[in-house]
């Protein structure tokens, strides 16, 4: 309080050239990130060709299986079919063809002393004719009290 003046706070040029050697730093750090582009790594690269590679697997297994119909070999009579029309065809042949009884014949999966008493009640409760249900096999027991 020299003279009976009060000090007040100004800017002076310290504070001023500090400030603009920060908004300087600012605007070159942000030219920096903004135009220089990261150039991909070796990986990088890598997985993209993988990448590609699946994506031109996947297209080619599409077009298989939903493309239009083609000749593979005329001379054998191979065509490929896309799998919508070949689902219907194999419907198709399902439902015209009549319905019979396997001809594979079933070994008995039971050891050799188990196979009587395991084969016993499958041939016990056979199916009557015209449909109707098959009865119930007799308790070989007595049933306790």
């Amino acid at each position: 309080m020299a003279n009976g003046r009060l000090k007040t706070a100004s800017f002076g040029p310290g504070f001023l050239g500090t400030m603009l050697i920060f908004c300087g730093f600012a605007v070159v750090a942000w030219i920096f990130f903004r135009f220089a582009a990261p150039t991909p790594t070796y990986e990088e690269k890598r997985a993209q060709a993988r990448r590609d590679k699946v994506a031109a697997i996947n297209a080619e297994a599409q077009e298989k299986l939903y493309g239009p119909p083609k000749w593979i070999d005329k001379a054998k009579g191979t065509v490929q079919l896309p799998i919508d029309i070949a689902m219907e065809l194999v419907i198709n042949d399902y439902q015209q063809k009549p319905v019979h009884p396997s001809q594979v014949k079933v070994d008995n999966p039971y050891p050799a002393g188990l196979q009587l008493a395991a084969a016993a009640p499958a041939t016990t409760g056979t199916q009557g004719t015209k449909g109707t249900p098959a009865t119930p096999a007799a308790p070989s027991t007595p049933a306790p009290k």
